[in-house]
């Protein structure tokens, strides 16, 4: 939950101090300011304190849900949760093409996109069936090359399944070697139909 408090220059003299103290941040938003603070949820008797704060001192202010915001954190997060390939945390695989990524490459994507999360019921509904409550959950948050990034943008859909799935690299390995393994089947298969054997004359 994030609490913003708008106060004019007068009220920012007599109060900005007090508010500052209290880890409000001083933000500028089309041309205006006001301060704000982030509050867990669960963090009712803080929230409660702070709207009593506001009321007495005539101060306007308004309780937004910031679940589906992006943090300045999530990068930091996701490296903090996720230490790649072999463990290290130097080496990740893109969840959507498979490449192979130093960690100064890896661009940390929002699977379900900042955007959608916000504006669609459908997709904060992806994330709740999947416990998620923040779109910067670690769960949400997978390793992308640069170029899939941009290619994704704010898109759902499919490129949804391919980031929760691609998340994995075991399984990036595993689609990799079925892959492997129906390419050989067909080009065996292939082989012997051009050159007119019958492939049951060999043991597969």
């Amino acid at each position: 939950m994030r609490v913003e408090i708008y106060a004019g220059l007068f009220k920012r003299l007599i109060f900005g101090r007090k508010l500052k103290e209290m880890n409000f941040r001083l933000n500028k938003d089309n041309g205006g300011k006001y301060y704000s603070k982030h509050y867990d949820d669960d963090d009712k008797d803080g929230i409660k304190k702070i709207r009593g704060y506001c009321r007495i001192r005539l101060l306007k202010y308004s309780l937004n849900d910031d679940s589906m915001d992006r943090s300045t954190t999530y990068r930091l997060n996701f490296f903090k949760n996720n230490k790649g390939i072999f463990g290290g945390g130097k080496l990740y695989f893109c969840a959507y093409c498979g490449r192979v990524l130093t960690k100064r490459k890896t661009t940390v994507d929002h699977i379900i996109p900042v955007a959608l999360a916000r504006s669609s019921q459908k997709y904060k509904k992806m994330l709740t069936i999947r416990g998620i409550k923040t779109v910067n959950d670690p769960r949400n948050l997978a390793a992308s090359c640069s170029k899939c990034n941009l290619k994704k943008g704010a898109n759902g859909g499919l490129w949804i399944f391919r980031g929760y799935f691609g998340k994995s690299w075991v399984r990036i390995m595993l689609k990799e070697i079925i892959l492997l393994l129906l390419g050989s089947i067909a080009l065996y298969y292939l082989y012997h139909f051009l050159s007119g054997i019958s492939p049951y004359a060999f043991p597969f």
